[in-house]
């Protein structure tokens, strides 16, 4: 063999392995998802560099209340960003770059919002937005000390408008837990935890599905976590999927003497109140957040009877001469309520519980898990087809006005329907 044909050959040799080799990379990065992995990694290596979400939605925050380093309130405003960029555009924006490496906080923000994502596309009209105004108040700061460990509590007041309905839907004093902690020379999220409706349903759809198999959330580690979210996700959107809205037969419905002023009640709840006045906060705050928005529509308060059959606050010109009776639990408790509204007769609220197809602007609806009121709202906006039938609704209440109900996450709820008042037994 001479000497120019061993050169052809080694060169021939030389070509194939190469492209072997560039066509085995190609495949390796594809199969095993190398670029996404990849992208992951700088992105969340990258933090605090110039970077901006996938999505378009503009968002401003600002930060009130106590004090805290211009590093924390970076950290913070741009974790909201990204979370209400991907809430704007319903497509989920990577916001694993602001944790530490492996902590299970992270993967449940992840779930959470991929869930929240999916239960607005569920809604019968576009919930994505442009543009957020979000409003941070730092209610306490907390350095542990000989540790690198910050605690930030902090309520966010956000109001963003639906593309296609033209309403505002806000959120008022949504509040959030975080502690923070430096990882390599970084500040990053260690936990986070929230009260957010889709967020705490989700973790109640996890427990069910822990409790199943014979675990609680303290047994979770974080390559262990996937294995648990992905049939959580899917019990949850199941259903979902499965609500149906059935129509009520509404010439069944009470006949009181007056009627509910349903516009001025739903406006009240839209609008929220300026102040407490005379009216505490309790821990329902929603019941009795809801209450009032009643009170408003023209339904007087109900001081007959036994001290279970009233529904009131202290008395008809809510002053603050309490009366020895004081308030009633139907006024800021959910099940008393449910169960003043069933039974009440003779004079004062008039109501029934209707089908989930049957509510109107200025009825109530609460939020259930295993048969209990877990959150009460008021119906503000009634969704429905070409046909009439109702789709999904809009509700509001203390902490939340105009928000989908389907967007909440939450399978089992009912509606009390309010009539009006009657003034004696007829």
């Amino acid at each position: 063999m001479d000497h120019k044909f061993k050169t052809v050959l080694t060169a021939m040799i030389v070509v194939v392995l190469t492209a072997i080799y560039v066509v085995g990379i190609f495949l390796f990065w594809d199969v095993f998802n190398v670029e996404s992995t990849l992208d992951e990694l700088i992105n969340k290596d990258l933090y605090g560099t110039e970077q901006k979400p996938n999505s378009s939605t503009q968002v401003e925050i600002s930060v009130s209340g106590k004090l805290i380093s211009e590093e924390e309130e970076l950290l913070l405003k741009d974790f909201f960003t990204y979370y209400y960029a991907g809430l704007g555009a319903l497509k989920a924006e990577r916001i694993s770059r602001f944790y530490e490496s492996q902590v299970v906080s992270e993967l449940f923000d992840e779930s959470a919002l991929d869930y929240e994502i999916w239960l607005a596309k569920q809604c019968p009209v576009d919930l994505s937005f442009e543009e957020c105004t979000l409003t941070l108040e730092i209610e306490r700061r907390h350095e542990a000390a000989r540790s690198q460990k910050i605690e930030i509590d902090l309520e966010l007041t956000a109001e963003s408008g639906y593309v296609t309905t033209g309403r505002h839907a806000v959120t008022r004093g949504e509040r959030h837990y975080f502690i923070l902690d430096r990882e390599n020379k970084s500040l990053l999220i260690e936990e986070h935890t929230t009260e957010r409706p889709s967020r705490v349903f989700f973790e109640t759809g996890l427990d069910k599905v822990l409790e199943a198999n014979r675990l609680t959330q303290s047994d979770l580690a974080y390559t262990f976590f996937p294995k648990y979210t992905a049939p959580t996700l899917e019990m949850l959107k199941a259903e979902m999927t499965g609500i149906t809205f059935t129509a009520a037969d509404k010439t069944a419905y009470p006949k009181p003497e007056y009627k509910y002023d349903r516009d001025t009640a739903a406006n009240t709840a839209i609008g929220g109140f300026s102040g407490n006045g005379a009216f505490t906060e309790y821990e329902e705050n929603d019941a009795n957040f809801v209450s009032r928005c009643i009170f408003e529509g023209n339904i007087p308060m109900d001081a007959q009877g036994e001290k279970n059959d009233q529904w009131k606050w202290y008395d008809e010109e809510v002053n603050t001469e309490r009366k020895k009776t004081g308030c009633s639990k139907s006024w800021f408790d959910r099940e008393a309520f449910y169960t003043y509204v069933l039974a009440n007769t003779g004079f004062g609220l008039v109501g029934c519980e209707t089908t989930s197809g049957g509510g109107e602007i200025g009825d109530v609806l609460q939020l259930l898990t295993d048969g209990k009121a877990v959150s009460e709202y008021m119906i503000t906006g009634v969704m429905t087809d070409s046909s009439g039938k109702v789709r999904d609704y809009l509700i509001s209440n203390d902490r939340r006005s105009s928000v989908s109900l389907l967007s909440l996450g939450c399978a089992e709820f009912r509606i009390l329907h309010i009539a009006g008042y009657n003034t004696a037994n007829i």
